[in-house]
């Protein structure tokens, strides 16, 4: 079996020691782990500040939809997280850019790790010199074409290659069985990629919740008609009611020919109680003619009604306007239901006249 390795890279400009990283495979776990935990602690956070921010707002959350959608999420975004630091925890990077191990014109992993162990890449450019158990060797004798070569590192060798005004010391030795310290700000860069994740599931969390259920009082129980109102108060009280469930009269004329699609008025005759239930109901008068037989089924309509409870048991005439019913007509009938309209009204004219 294999021993473990830890490498350690040591990072100097002109001489002064800038940074010190190592590499193990305890340190890709310890890495893992951190960032899992680190999302999942954040992802837990978000969803209860969401939830408080959702009960403070008056909604009501469905419980299992929404713990399903941040478990979910939680999961997905530390699962992610976990793999993207163990990857990046494998190798040594050197570049321009800000995740980079150590600045350098050239970008390229000075130190990865393979399925067959340690390699540390060797470019042309490079110069220096490796020991070991060998003889020492010169760096640059080890640079092949354009893309150089990767060099097995094998315990107790030590790199020091120089580019520029970098030089970096490399070191393998058997792995001492204790994880090394993260970089500082390692696991912060593959949390910060989990807010996009999170934002998107506080806004998916507003599909989870409903308004809250208004609590009914003893004032939302009372009548909106006064106890001391008088009767002329209360009919007109009445009338408005009775006009705003005119509407359900529409479906008396779906069935009627188009000489009847018109407006008209009836007068509606309820019989209330002081709890305002319907104890009986008639239409006492209509505009509409004997060719469009409504009665009948506007008092079936009638008698779904309901009102607001009543000062005292109250018998009343209500006058209501019909209006057309809902459903579209065809062009050409839409037009004779419109001249029908106006002729029936110079008709009503001409009689109020003589």
């Amino acid at each position: 079996m294999k021993q473990s390795q830890s490498i350690e890279i040591a990072y100097l400009i002109n001489g002064e020691v800038v940074s010190v990283r190592r590499l193990s495979r305890r340190s890709e776990w310890r890495s893992a782990l951190a960032a899992f935990g680190l999302v999942a602690l954040m992802s837990s956070a978000a969803a209860a500040v969401v939830a408080v921010a959702m009960l403070a707002a008056h909604r009501v959350l469905f419980i299992p939809t929404y713990f399903g959608l941040w478990a979910a999420v939680c999961f997905g975004a530390a699962t992610l997280a976990a793999t993207r630091a163990a990857h990046r925890a494998r190798s040594y990077n050197i570049g321009a850019a800000i995740d980079d191990d150590a600045f350098s014109a050239l970008a390229l992993p000075l130190v990865r790790r393979t399925p067959a162990g340690y390699r540390l890449a060797i470019v042309p450019g490079f110069t220096g010199r490796i020991d070991g158990d060998r003889a020492p060797m010169a760096v640059e004798g080890l640079a092949r074409g354009e893309r150089g070569t990767d060099l097995p590192l094998e315990i107790g060798m030590r790199a020091e290659v120089v580019f520029g005004p970098a030089t970096f010391v490399v070191r393998a030795f058997a792995d001492v069985g204790q994880a090394p310290a993260l970089p500082a700000g390692f696991v912060r860069r593959f949390a910060r990629r989990a807010l996009l994740p999170l934002e998107l599931a506080a806004l998916a969390s507003i599909f989870c919740a409903v308004p809250v259920g208004a609590q009914i009082a003893d004032a939302d129980m009372k009548s909106a008609i006064s106890t001391r109102a008088t009767p002329w108060e209360i009919e007109k009280a009445l009338r408005a009611e009775a006009q705003m469930q005119a509407r359900s009269l529409h479906q008396c004329f779906d069935v009627l020919p188009i000489s009847c699609q018109h407006s008209g008025y009836v007068g509606v005759g309820v019989s209330l109680s002081r709890e305002g239930e319907m104890r009986d109901h008639w239409i006492a008068r209509s505009t509409y003619s004997a060719d469009c037989p409504v009665e009948q089924c506007m008092s079936d309509v009638v008698s779904t009604w309901f009102f607001e409870p009543l000062p005292a048991s109250m018998r009343v005439i209500l006058p209501v306007q019909v209006l057309r019913t809902d459903r579209p007509l065809p062009y050409g009938q839409a037009r004779a239901a419109a001249d029908l309209q106006r002729t029936t009204a110079r008709q009503q004219v001409a009689s109020s006249v003589n």
